[in-house]
């Protein structure tokens, strides 16, 4: 792990919910902590509508923020004013999901990633297209393209645009949200060198958003699988991966597709599908898919989380009160 010990973004029992209508709300996320050094990759993982992307959006105050705290480098996310937003702004930045649609679709690739520059004030205006070409070859792109419109160029190209913008603003943290979902396997792993690359060169927090297992045992240096708005698994990566814990982070870690041809698909895959965010079962959310299940599961709610093999768990199943567990910062720090 890289960074010093003290967190860069610190959140604790984060909650984002939306009314739905009169009487009843979407509880997006519903709780979330955790802590992220400088120069760290937290994987967030976890079926689509977990809440992934609604937290990383939040935390950006790109979202709206129901309860809990998070904190940036020193400034209260939830409660910052437009200062501290304006501040926000310039340490940290996001890589979306669609390049494409993640640009201006009439202005040059150059000329978005100068708006940034321009606006952020990173450099005297007099040297702003020098630095436009300093970005783009950062990424990998020729600054001959700098005059192209996303739609002359590819895909990969676009995300590769959309991640020269986002380091216009020198960020100490990005938060990634899917960035390489709809780009083809050969270009996924080219954008995913290049963030490796990036993030060892500039000491860059990252938090990426992925359903691509493989993508975040490569990229990441911890993973956090949420379901139904909670992280319910935490820890190392390789932690994670090798020795899974939660009945839920099993049936991920099962489904995770395999290279050789003798292998065959799982024989106890995950059934169903999570419940609505709108009526969240009582005890566990996860409890009527759960393989594990015990009767407390369905009417107790989900415990404190507690370290077991070195990850971070939220499950009904370790709950023996002589389990040795320590703080997160203990352990996931140490």
């Amino acid at each position: 792990m890289t960074g010093s010990g003290k967190a860069l973004l610190r959140v604790e029992d984060l909650a984002v919910h939306f009314r739905a209508d009169r009487k009843r709300f979407v509880r997006a996320v519903n709780g979330v902590s955790f802590e992220l050094l400088p120069g760290e990759t937290l994987g967030l993982v976890g079926e689509s509508g977990c809440g992934k992307s609604t937290l990383g959006r939040a935390l950006l105050r790109l979202g709206p923020i129901t309860g809990g705290s998070a904190y940036f480098d020193g400034i209260d996310i939830a409660g910052a004013d437009a200062t501290g937003i304006a501040h926000l702004r310039r340490e940290t930045a996001m890589i979306f999901q669609d390049p494409y649609n993640a640009l201006n679709p009439r202005l040059p690739i150059g000329a978005a990633i100068a708006e940034v520059l321009a606006v952020q004030g990173k450099v005297p205006r007099a040297g702003i297209q020098a630095r436009v070409a300093e970005l783009m070859a950062m990424v990998g792109l020729s600054p001959d393209l700098a005059d192209r419109r996303p739609a002359a160029l590819s895909g990969g190209q676009c995300q590769r645009a959309g991640i020269a913008r986002a380091l216009a603003v020198e960020p100490k943290l990005i938060i990634a949200d899917e960035c390489v979902a709809a780009l083809d396997v050969s270009i996924q792993a080219q954008i995913i060198n290049l963030l490796i690359e990036l993030k060892s060169q500039m000491n860059l927090a990252l938090i990426f958003i992925a359903h691509d297992l493989g993508v975040v045992r490569r990229l990441c240096d911890r993973v956090a699988v949420m379901y139904l708005g909670r992280i319910v698994e935490m820890g190392r990566t390789e932690d994670v991966f090798s020795d899974p814990q939660h009945p839920y982070t099993k049936a991920l870690m099962r489904a995770i597709p395999e290279i050789d041809p003798d292998r065959g698909l799982p024989n106890d895959p995950l059934g169903g599908e999570p419940p609505s965010p709108l009526d969240i079962p009582p005890g566990c959310a996860f409890h009527p898919r759960c393989p594990a299940v015990m009767p407390i599961c369905r009417q107790d709610p989900v415990p404190a989380t507690r370290f077991i093999n070195a990850c971070e768990i939220a499950c009904h199943l370790y709950d023996d009160p002589q389990t040795n567990h320590q703080s997160t910062r203990e352990r996931i720090h140490a």
